[in-house]
């Protein structure tokens, strides 16, 4: 299309030369025309070198621009009546600008309720905390500290009683001379074996119970107010334990002791009442303190219950406080979710909401586009198979006709599209550097370099020709083409690597043209026109010498220089 229209502007304003070129074309073609079937056939040779260049491969495509990134911007609240919208489509804004505003006046409500919901679990958590410390130091206030001291106290009021209690039950029990009715052979006389099985059942408990109470006192004797509460705990379990013991052979020597007494018919003797009297003080002391220790250990053990329950109330007013904080942090959110920002930067493409609208999760309030821009284009399978990322890119845009921007491809679909079995793959192309007058939506025509290959011998490709699975060229022999094999490498679509054969500098035949003599004689014609009389020679001539000019086609990429080359017609 362009060429048509520089061809009407050249037309419109060289009117009387365009009228001459098209009456001698015409001209011209009738004459070959006429004397095609009868006109004898010649053959031009156009000669080129070989030459050193580099062989660059690539491939072509045509797509449109596009932003980098496209986002549609919505809120994240739905309902509340949008109350501003501060940008208009082209805008340019920075990422976290403000785009719109929606009415805030419930979340403001909300984010004050859950403040003040938030500072009153701070007060019940500290006034919690202050309870826990209290119950988890070792101030005179603690209730742990209290019981221990408790616990220690009755240990001491035990351990004064016991030692007279022991003393006195093992005199009843070991020395004849203070309880002589109390031997086996009297018990016996006077009871028979019964008040003996009773005497030892008793007299077996005693004997363990102070064993234990021995062992314990070595204990206590190492134990002080400051000691471990797992020391003070342990021994007045310990001392419970011996008290029970010591209460039941208490009991079982007073009821011997009574069993006996039963049998006498006489009066009994006179240390039987002072035992009796003796072991219920016994009793009595020993019922107190268990009672003493018992209570010692239930005061540790409601401590440690009331400790526990502290803790668990702080952890109670922690969790509470955790709560009130999440939600106050979530009425925030929601509060700043009522300013629609803008999610990174770039330009505003379009505008979609309006003030008064009800603002929708699911609705955009406007589009925004990167400030970056892409080119897509679509390649078929074979094309896309020579691409890859990073290869340059010249890119050219219909619209801009003075503008060139080079570019690299950024990203090849690794799956491709099939459409009526034909198969094709999107590319991506990045721009190296921005242009202000590329607009998304632009057609451009996009050049990849796919390979380039250096410092290798190159002819042009109408110069290899291909018998048999061997190649060559011609070169000019006596005034007559000789074939010559060479051996190739790599090609694109005007220039073929020699790798063998030649060597830089040799003369080949670069191209073979067949014509008739009159075509000849009117394209010499044409010639006339245009440069007449071109260093002095007429059309008939059958061998010319000089520089003639061999390129390849407008808009092509050669990989060699071909310009030197002679034309020999024969």
């Amino acid at each position: 299309m362009k060429i048509f229209s520089r061809a009407k502007k050249f037309a419109v304003s060289h009117k009387i030369l365009s009228a001459i070129i098209i009456v001698v074309l015409a001209g011209a073609g009738y004459g070959i025309y006429r004397n095609s079937s009868g006109s004898e056939a010649q053959t031009r040779y156009v000669l080129g070198k070989v030459s050193n260049g580099t062989l660059v491969s690539s491939v072509t495509g045509t797509g449109q621009v596009a932003a980098s990134e496209q986002t549609n911007i919505t809120p994240n609240v739905s309902g509340d009546e949008i109350t501003s919208i501060l940008v208009k489509a082209g805008d340019e804004v920075v990422k976290g600008q403000a785009i719109a505003y929606i009415d805030s006046t419930a979340a403001t409500k909300a984010v004050s309720n859950a403040q003040l919901s938030y500072e009153s679990a701070v007060l019940e958590y500290e006034k919690a905390e202050k309870e826990n410390r209290a119950q988890q130091s070792d101030s005179s206030t603690s209730d742990i500290k209290k019981a221990y001291e408790t616990g220690y106290n009755t240990l001491a009021n035990a351990f004064i009683d016991l030692p007279a209690i022991f003393m006195g039950v093992n005199d009843i029990y070991y020395t004849p001379a203070h309880s002589p009715y109390f031997s086996d052979n009297n018990l016996n006389i006077r009871a028979g074996q019964i008040a003996v099985n009773y005497k030892l059942q008793a007299g077996v408990t005693f004997d363990q119970a102070k064993r234990d109470y021995e062992k314990a006192f070595v204990e206590y004797k190492a134990l002080s107010p400051n000691s471990s509460p797992e020391k003070i705990s342990s021994l007045l379990e310990s001392t419970q334990s011996i008290l029970k013991q010591l209460l039941s052979s208490l009991s079982g020597t007073y009821s011997t002791i009574e069993y006996v007494n039963d049998k006498y018919t006489s009066a009994a003797p006179s240390e039987m009442a002072s035992d009796k009297s003796q072991l219920s003080g016994y009793i009595s002391k020993v019922n107190s303190n268990s009672s003493s220790v018992q209570n010692a250990i239930t005061g540790i053990e409601n401590a440690q219950d009331s400790s526990t329950t502290s803790d668990l109330g702080m952890r109670s007013a922690d969790l509470a406080k955790s709560k009130a904080a999440d939600a106050l942090s979530d009425a925030k959110t929601a509060l700043a979710d009522h300013v629609v920002r803008a999610p990174y930067s770039g330009l505003i493409a379009k505008v979609s909401g309006k003030v008064g609208d009800k603002a929708s999760a699911g609705t955009a309030i406007a589009t925004i586009i990167s400030k970056d821009m892409l080119v897509s284009i679509t390649l078929n399978e074979i094309d896309a198979a020579k691409v890859k990322n990073g290869d340059k890119v010249t890119l050219k845009f219909d619209a801009l006709d003075d503008l060139t921007l080079q570019g690299h491809v950024s990203n090849v679909d690794l799956v491709g599209t099939v459409s009526q079995g034909v198969v094709s793959y999107s590319v991506e192309i990045a721009f190296d550097q921005n242009d202000a007058r590329v607009k998304p939506g632009m057609t451009v025509n996009a050049e990849m370099v796919s390979s380039s290959k250096s410092n290798v011998l190159l002819v042009p490709s109408s110069a290899v020709k291909t018998t048999g699975g061997k190649s060559y060229v011609q070169v000019m022999s006596g005034g007559n083409p000789v074939d010559k094999e060479v051996t190739i490498g790599s090609s694109d679509d005007f220039s073929v690597e020699i790798l063998s054969g030649l060597a830089e500098g040799d003369q080949i035949i670069a191209r073979t043209i067949t014509t008739t003599a009159t075509a000849a004689q009117s394209s010499s014609l044409l010639n006339g026109l245009t440069n007449r009389n071109r260093n002095g020679a007429n059309s008939g001539t059958r061998v010319m010498t000089g520089n003639a000019t061999f390129s390849a086609p407008a808009g092509a990429t050669s990989g060699g220089s071909f310009q030197q080359v002679q034309v020999i017609t024969r």
